[in-house]
């Protein structure tokens, strides 16, 4: 599999000749019940060079990973794992296991940017949680 997320956590540089612009894509508040799992879709459209995903959960902690659209439409997050030459099972990765938290993740915007993605919620819990979330795509200007 030909896929590299690169997680980061954003800072506020500017040189001479740019400025960090940002537009939020989504925001939202929602119920996962217990044991259950959610995607919520955004669309990353060009100019961008990462986006920034925010969360913040009622009680306890959730876990989550943003994938593109091309890497998870076909298996919903479960991914082969090889425990030797005959046997391979299905697991689920996640990135991230926690209550609040800000991540960014940039992108090659040498290619095509236009893309949707998902954030892939997980409740492993046993009583249902309110998130929010919150998306914002990220990308520098240039001064006029």
């Amino acid at each position: 599999m030909g896929f590299v997320l690169t997680m980061v956590a954003w800072s506020a540089v500017a040189t001479a000749n740019s400025a960090e612009k940002r537009e939020v894509l989504r925001t939202e508040t929602f119920k996962i019940g217990a044991g259950e799992q959610k995607f919520k879709a955004f669309y990353l459209s060009a100019p961008a060079d990462g986006f920034e995903i925010k969360w913040n959960v009622s009680k306890g902690s959730i876990k989550l990973s943003p994938w593109q659209a091309r890497i998870i439409e076909d298996d919903h997050g479960y991914f082969d794992r090889y425990i030797n030459e005959t046997t391979v099972e299905k697991v689920q990765t996640w990135f991230f296991n926690a209550s609040n938290g800000t991540i960014g993740a940039s992108i090659d915007s040498t290619n095509d940017v236009n893309q949707i993605w998902y954030v892939h919620f997980y409740n492993e819990d046993s009583c249902e949680k309110e998130v929010y979330l919150q998306v914002t795509k990220v990308w520098h200007g240039l001064f006029r």
